[in-house]
């Protein structure tokens, strides 16, 4: 009953004022209503000869004519289909775009091929080169379609509509960007007047037809998933520039060429700059500039979150993934981008939920750690119960000091605006912090160290053994209750720590010993509280220090 009630009261603390209440519901409408300026100015500025002959996928008996979907709306009746389907359509078109250059790119290497087949080798190699060449010149290109992409991702759906929504496709066009950036610091700049040697560009050839053929695989399956078609008559593009080139081999591909460079051009143009992504990554106007939460002291929270993701500590948790708005988040995506006014709502919803995510691998394990230790105590150990008990509370107790650390982290987060108030959010922490301070009470306020020669009273230790017991059984309900939730927030690529598999690796380790079932049995306990122990002093390390809230504790907000 102790520890339940010290976390009823600790949730009492957490209750906004009627004055923050409302400055969180005033913030959320204008959070709504600058996403909703954006949205509005990007549907404005796509033309409408790019949405003809478009339509929606709606179900089996209807589609719905994008034209007639974009129709402006003032006060956009009706915002999460408009956002829907307005992200629907910049999907489509970006994957018209990764197609396009991919067709580009098939036709010189078609041509490159049949130069080679041909054993026209000087062709073969000045094909390659152009190839090479324009690939890399599209690296502004796709940074430009990524940052877009990039853009969209910032808005915290979950915040605006609390409910799913479509993603942009922006790992897909992270792949073109990447393989572009790593051509780019691969080679220099290539002289066509100082041509490679023949090896080198076969192997250069080869590099470019693995690229295309992996990455004709993502466009296939992001037009294959996409809920637009396009229902006009596409005139062929292999057949269009074979006839401008009069079957003149080389000129097709330098034909090529250039209309990849307008190409480029065109699309940074059109779907960059013309819809606004320049000004909403550094706005200049008010009115796309995002809100500011009166209730944080924003400028401090992002300060001590651009410290925190670059500690090396997060590299540790690359078995834990985020599920935000359907979709699974790694921790190299969170920690990724610095955070700024423009990403910081979303960017410190990720950080919450995956540090919730981590609290509660913690605590399941913490948990597991101290059943297995106690089971025990009460089969292999129970002729020298209270010894095995004794050496139990001892490491139960040495635990105060992952729990400090652990209780620090939060604090520091609650103090420097980096919290969720939504308590049903998945990345909410008030719970976890109202565990972590309660376990703490338990600690603090029961004296669980003992020497060996307290074995001879039985009595404390019967009463110690109850109030462990209690504090057990009610973690153990709220552990269970969270859990259940978390599955909807987290995915977890390794396993939690189960009880009896922990046992019988406990007892692994001595059955090889020579020695009688007593001496194996006291290893048996003492390698669970050595285990325990490390396991603790693991925790405070990588989670503490090694992912900087140390450096930021103490930070001072000015």
């Amino acid at each position: 009953m102790e520890y339940y009630s010290l976390i009823l009261m600790s949730m009492i603390v957490f209750v906004l004022k009627p004055s923050e209440a409302d400055q969180r519901l005033r913030y959320r409408l204008n959070y709504k209503n600058y996403i909703k300026t954006v949205v509005n100015y990007i549907r404005y500025h796509i033309k409408s000869n790019e949405m003809q002959n478009l339509k929606m996928k709606r179900d089996s008996n209807y589609n719905v004519d994008i034209e007639e979907a974009f129709k402006q709306d003032e006060f956009m009746q009706n915002f999460k289909s408009k956002y829907s389907i307005t992200i629907s359509l910049l999907n489509f078109k970006y994957t018209e775009i990764l197609k396009k250059f991919l067709d580009y790119m098939y036709i010189i290497i078609d041509e490159c091929h049949q130069f080679h087949a041909r054993n026209l080798l000087e062709n073969f190699i000045c094909c390659v080169t152009s190839l090479a060449e324009e690939v890399k010149n599209s690296k502004t290109m796709f940074e430009n379609l990524y940052n877009a992409m990039k853009f969209i991702s910032y808005i915290d759906v979950r915040f605006v509509f609390q409910s799913i929504v479509p993603n942009v496709i922006i790992d897909e066009i992270d792949f073109f960007q990447q393989y572009i950036i790593h051509r780019k610091s691969e080679t220099s700049s290539l002289d066509l007047n100082s041509l490679p040697n023949l090896n080198d560009c076969e192997t250069n050839f080869k590099n470019l037809n693995e690229f295309y053929t992996e990455a004709l695989e993502k466009v296939n399956n992001l037009f294959q998933n996409n809920n637009i078609i396009d229902t006009s008559i596409k005139t062929d593009l292999t057949f269009q520039l074979k006839e401008c080139s009069n079957g003149n081999d080389s000129y097709l591909v330098y034909l090529t060429c250039s209309k990849l460079n307008s190409f480029y051009n065109e699309t940074i143009e059109i779907w960059y700059k013309n819809l606004g992504f320049e000004e909403f990554l550094n706005p200049n106007t008010l009115e796309f500039m995002p809100p500011i939460d009166a209730t944080l002291i924003q400028n401090d929270g992002m300060k001590i979150l651009n410290i925190l993701r670059q500690e090396t500590g997060w590299k540790k948790m690359n078995h834990i993934y985020i599920i935000y708005n359907g979709k699974q988040l790694n921790v190299e995506c969170v920690i990724k981008d610095e955070i700024n006014d423009v990403n910081f709502q979303i960017k410190k919803e990720h950080f919450l939920q995956l540090l919730r995510c981590r609290y509660t691998e913690i605590i399941k394990n913490y948990y597991v750690l101290l059943s297995a230790i106690l089971h025990i105590c009460k089969t292999e150990g129970n002729i020298f119960k209270h010894k095995c008990l004794i050496k139990l509370f001892n490491s139960f107790n040495k635990s105060k000091k992952m729990l400090e650390g652990l209780k620090t982290a939060l604090i520091t987060l609650k103090k420097s605006a980096i919290w969720n108030f939504n308590f049903s959010s998945h990345s909410s922490l008030h719970k976890t912090l109202t565990w972590v301070e309660a376990s703490l009470c338990v600690l603090k306020n029961n004296d669980f160290s003992h020497n060996q020669e307290d074995e001879k009273k039985t009595e404390n230790i019967e009463i110690l053994l109850n109030m462990f017991l209690n504090f057990r059984n009610t973690f153990y309900i709220n552990v269970i209750n969270d859990l259940s939730k978390m599955n909807n927030a987290c995915v977890m690529k390794e396993h939690f720590y189960e009880k009896f598999n922990i046992i019988n690796e406990f007892k692994k380790s001595v059955n090889t010993l020579n020695s009688t079932d007593l001496l194996q049995s006291t290893h048996i306990y003492l390698n669970g509280c050595n285990f325990f122990d490390e396991f603790c002093e693991n925790v405070y390390k990588l989670f503490y220090e090694d992912l900087g809230f140390q450096k930021v504790s103490c930070y001072d907000s000015s």
